[in-house]
């Protein structure tokens, strides 16, 4: 009986250290990163009150006979499964999707924990929020380039709170101009009606028909009466007069010709043009009245100043892209240059020095080329000379002379649009660090008040050939000699898990799990006392047997 007796404290025992793992994992049902644990019972050594018999010839074999001395605790597990995923929204905040721990530096000790509830303290070092233990990492260098990850170069995790100013020393261009862009020119207004001395007149119409060629435009002059004519240098011409007039893209004419009915052109730049106004009574001798071309807001004067006949047009470039793009001295000074590409040909673009809209902070001749650059594309649209030009200009701050390559590598030329722009600038003022996030893979990302982002660390996982086996200690766990030594390496890739950024892992403890055991080990614990009482009154009935 007093074996039975001792059997219940066991029991009373045993299922007391399961109420406490229970207890302690509904405490922590809240708790980020949490790992639950179980208990499992062992049977006690066993008094052996007969041994076991072999069988014999004229008898069978025996059993042992035991009796058991009651129950033990046979282990407390860790379970190390994944808890649920909570979103937060916070930047700082992050969870392990599969396996590894985060890699804590307490003093000189490295200890590990699941809880991604992280923040940089004033110093720029990150640390766990639970513990204060400052979270270990791999830096990166000015390219974002890490060293191997292992033990040795793994550190603590500082945020560079400053990046200072990077003078520009290139700008990439691309997208495309558009390549069947065209000038504008347009009759505002024209004032051909013709008075001789005589008294009688000519009223001519002019007009203009956009070509296929860049500049060019065909002209008709026609005469209402049918015996009026045109001549020039030496060539007579019927009442309608056609021929193309060129412009430059400052909208001056360079060239006006006539081909009408001859094997080559007249130019009626340098040789006026005649009309011969015939009297339709026939009582005057004919007249003639010559027109010459100046420039393209009056193309047409009388000469003679009988009257002020002229054709005013309107010129506009509209073959034009001007680029403007933000790049900055070895200060952090912003200056903004404004490049303007004109179509000078089919297939041909130019970037001119002397060009107005050509300037650095609005100020034009402040910036040079070397000359005129040229940009040509070959019948397929893609870039065929001219891929790069370098612009110098002398910034205020620095008041030393600054180049900028100026790449067109990737620019194209196809009809319909024209998108030309600056695509990469490598150059940047000075920024203070405004806030960081994690990627999936570890990576931590400063965001700058300049707008820059550069990855700065990579955080640092830990993983165990047999994770139970850690030492549980202040929230975080420990290696022992069970757990087996750590495996150092970045997330998403070894066998280590991706990373989850604005999100923390809650506790894998199952309530619905955890109630059970707590009604089991109260039934248990209920069960084992019975056992003492019982006990006890078989015990009274003993001593009761004296009387």
């Amino acid at each position: 009986m007093l074996r039975s007796m001792y059997a219940g404290v066991s029991g009373l025992n045993a299922h007391q250290q399961m109420m406490d793992v229970t207890g302690n994992n509904i405490s922590n049902v809240n708790t980020i990163g949490f790992k639950s644990s179980r208990v499992t019972f062992k049977e006690m050594l066993s008094q052996t009150i007969q041994g076991a018999s072999a069988p014999q010839a004229n008898r069978a074999g025996t059993n042992p006979q035991q009796v058991g001395l009651g129950v033990g605790v046979g282990s407390i597990d860790s379970d190390m499964s994944s808890g649920n995923l909570q979103s937060t929204g916070k930047t700082s905040d992050v969870a392990i999707q599969g396996d590894g721990f985060f890699v804590l530096r307490d003093g000189n000790n490295q200890v590990y924990s699941r809880a991604g509830n992280l923040n940089f303290d004033e110093n720029g070092r990150l640390y766990s929020s639970s513990t204060g233990m400052l979270v270990q990492g791999w830096m990166a260098d000015a390219n974002g380039d890490y060293g191997d990850f292992n033990a040795q170069n793994i550190d603590d995790i500082t945020l560079k709170q400053e990046i200072n100013a990077q003078e520009t020393d290139k700008v990439k261009y691309g997208k495309n101009l558009d390549a069947g862009a065209m000038n504008s020119l347009e009759i505002l207004e024209q004032n051909l009606e013709l008075s001789t001395a005589s008294g009688y007149g000519e009223e001519l119409s002019f007009s203009l028909q956009e070509t296929e060629e860049f500049n060019v435009w065909d002209f008709t002059l026609n005469a209402s009466n049918s015996s009026t004519e045109f001549s020039s240098n030496g060539e007579t011409f019927d009442d309608t007069l056609k021929g193309k007039i060129k412009l430059d893209n400052n909208g001056n004419i360079t060239s006006f010709e006539t081909n009408e009915g001859l094997a080559t052109e007249v130019d009626l730049l340098t040789n006026p043009l005649v009309t011969t106004i015939v009297d339709p009574s026939g009582t005057n001798p004919d007249e003639t009245l010559s027109l010459s071309s100046t420039d393209v807001n009056n193309i047409f004067t009388n000469s003679t100043g009988v009257n002020d006949a002229n054709v005013d047009l309107a010129f506009e470039q509209t073959a034009k892209r001007n680029i403007a793009v933000d790049v900055f001295d070895s200060q952090g000074g912003k200056h903004t240059v404004v490049l303007p590409l004109e179509k000078t040909a089919n297939n041909e673009w130019q970037i001119s020095d002397s060009d107005e809209d050509f300037s650095v902070d609005g100020i034009t001749g402040t910036a040079s080329l070397g000359g005129d650059h040229t940009i040509t594309f070959d019948a397929n649209g893609n870039i065929d000379g001219g891929e790069t030009v370098e612009l110098t200009f002398t910034p205020a701050g620095p008041d030393m002379e600054q180049t900028v390559e100026l790449d067109f590598s990737a620019v194209t030329q196809f009809d319909g649009s024209m998108t030309a722009n600056f695509t990469n600038v490598n150059g940047y003022e000075d920024g203070a660090l405004e806030s960081f996030s994690f990627t999936e893979t570890g990576d931590v990302v400063g965001s700058y008040s300049n707008g820059l982002t550069q990855t700065l660390a990579k955080l640092g996982l830990a993983n165990f050939s047999n994770p139970a086996g850690l030492m549980r200690q202040e929230g975080v766990f420990q290696t022992t000699s069970n757990s087996g030594d750590p495996e150092l390496g970045a997330a998403a890739q070894g066998g280590f898990g991706s990373l989850a950024p604005a999100t923390l892992e809650m506790s894998n403890a199952n309530l619905s799990q955890e109630f059970t055991n707590m009604i089991t080990a109260q039934r248990g614990f209920q069960a084992s006392s019975k056992l003492i009482t019982t006990s006890d009154e078989m015990l009274q009935e003993l001593v009761n047997l004296k009387r």
